[in-house]
This record gives C-alpha cells, structure tokens and sequence, in this order.
C-alpha cells in the first residue's frame, strides 16, 4: 500500500492561519504562515483608500458586506434567497413578508426581480437600520421596506401576506411556537413559507453547551430548535409541509465560497481587511464556531416549506 497522504487541516484552522498569517490563499496544509513559501505571500502592490464609514454604517455590517456581498450579512446572496422564494411562483399581484431582512439585500432582490411589494423584518437594530438606509438609497424604501421586528408588538394583520420568507433566524427568537402562530394567522389560505433556520441534530439537547457563542456575538443567546421540533409545529398548525430537507452541505459551501472570495481578491477587500481587522478577527471566530458546529453534527442547516391550509385548526394541547 503507498503512502497516505496527509489529511487536510480543518477549514476553520486554515482560515484562522491565513488571517494570523496575512496570506493570499487559505492554507492547504498545517502551519502554513506567512514567509513559510513566498509563493503564498500577499502580493505587495498598492491597495486603494477604502471610503469612510456612513453614519449608519458600523464596521461590523462593512466587512460583512465585503465577505458576503452588498446589502448581506451572512453567505448566499440573491441566488439563495430567490432560490428559497422559488416555490412562491412569485408575481406582483403578491405580498411577502421575509422575516430576518438583515441587511435587506434578499428583500430588494425580490423586488427588483418579481415586481412585488416586500415588507422586510429585522429583529437586528443596526442590521434593520442599514438596510433601512439601503433601500432609500437604492430607491426602493416603499417597496422594500426594512423594519425593525419587536417582539412585544409584531401583530400583522390576520389574512393579509401571501408568502413568508425566513432564512436563518429564527433560531435567535425564544418563542418559535408564538411565531410560528403568528405566520399561520397573518398568511392567506393557501399562503406559502418557507424556512431555513441552524438547527440543533435531534440528539442534541437544547441547553448542550456545545451551542454556546454561535450567535451573532459570541454572548448573544441562542435557541436552536430541532428539526423534529420545526416538523411537529408545522403539522400541529395549520400547514401542509411539503419540504422537510437538510441542506447543511450546500449552506457549507456559501461559507466556504465567501471566504474563499474575501480573502483572494486583494483590492478592496484586502484594503478592508487590513483597515478593520478587528471585525475580519470576529467574524472569522464566528464562522469557525458554525463551521466547526456543522463539521461535528452538533448543528445542521434545514429547509422547510408548507402551505397554509383552509379553515383552522385548534391549539389546545399547546
């Protein structure tokens, strides 16, 4: 038998190595640093001056968008986000809510690709502020509004959105059974949601520390579902879940994808990293956490999509 070759080092070392080492690539191998090959150095060319800071813009919400692409906050961009309205059959007739706007670029994407009229909820004070700013300044603050979600006073009007939205927040909202009453009561009969939310595997328990620092800072809290938990809600409501999917491999390669862009590029993105390394430092711990959480089953990422059904159904054993 020949040789076997040497495993490659976790993705999250070879990301912490590249930014401690300033490299031009992610390391293919362990204790790769800078000066260990020139051939990995940066190239040492002029990087250009990046632009200040807008007055609602925060350092953290800047490089986001350099890792992530404008008007995101965290991987897939408008491909994932259309991808997951694809089922809606979506025209301008339509209303949707997406719930977790972040920075708003799904929601401007929506508007921008079906005509429809968007209304972008963001639990996120300073997320929910930029992309406030980012819609007026792209023109669309009516059709792609961006609003700050409160939890004590978030009541749409019953019958009223034909399509919900949601990708990857719902596991930083506590109460999910009174969300997730609040969707089917505000949705259309025949209205449609589809979810994608971090998950807990179904033998993890919810209080495992092992899920400790996989918000969106590291002392943020955290309420990861399982799955089996998102399956029972929605057919103890009024839904017909038609898809019940895990797509953490796919979800693995966004990350991968977007780090793998930021840190090749050079340009602006290097002049951001190097202008504001304190925020590159944190949201390369936090994607290594999420990497590292997905790699040991301990979180997985889950699609969901179901169609609200006619009349209503009683709540009583909950």
């Amino acid at each position: 038998m020949g040789p076997v070759a040497s495993a490659k080092p976790p993705w999250n070392v070879r990301l912490r190595a590249w930014w401690e080492g300033v490299e031009s690539t992610i390391p293919e191998a362990n204790g790769a640093r800078s000066g260990s090959d020139p051939s990995l150095r940066a190239t040492q060319v002029a990087e250009p001056t990046i632009p200040p800071l807008m007055e609602w813009e925060t350092e953290a919400i800047r490089i986001q968008q350099q890792i992530w692409g404008k008007g995101y906050y965290k991987p897939g961009g408008e491909e994932h986000v259309l991808g997951l309205a694809k089922p809606f059959g979506l025209n301008p007739s339509l209303t949707v809510m997406e719930f977790g706007a972040g920075l708003g670029g799904g929601t401007r994407a929506l508007v921008n690709e079906f005509g429809v009229w968007v209304s972008g909820l963001e639990p996120t004070a300073d997320l929910a502020r930029a992309g406030k700013e980012m819609s007026v300044k792209a023109g669309v603050e009516k059709k792609a509004e961006i609003i700050r979600y409160d939890p004590a006073g978030f009541e749409p009007k019953p019958n009223s959105i034909d399509c919900i939205l949601s990708s990857e927040t719902l596991y930083l909202v506590e109460d999910k059974v009174k969300l997730m009453k609040t969707f089917e009561r505000c949705l259309k009969s025949r209205g449609q949601i589809s979810i994608t939310d971090f998950v807990r595997s179904d033998d993890v328990a919810a209080d495992d520390p092992k899920l400790k620092g996989l918000g969106l800072k590291p002392e943020d809290p955290t309420h990861f579902a399982s799955s089996a938990e998102y399956v029972r809600w929605f057919r103890e409501l009024n839904f017909d879940l038609r898809v019940n999917e895990e797509i953490t491999e796919g979800y693995r390669k966004m990350i991968m994808d977007g780090w793998v862009d930021f840190t090749q590029s050079g340009g602006e993105k290097a002049a951001h990293a190097r202008a504001l390394p304190e925020s590159v430092v944190k949201e390369v711990e936090l994607w290594s956490r999420r990497v590292a959480a997905l790699d040991a089953g301990t979180l997985q990422v889950k699609r969901y999509y179901a169609i609200k059904l006619g009349g209503s159904k009683l709540m009583s054993n909950w």
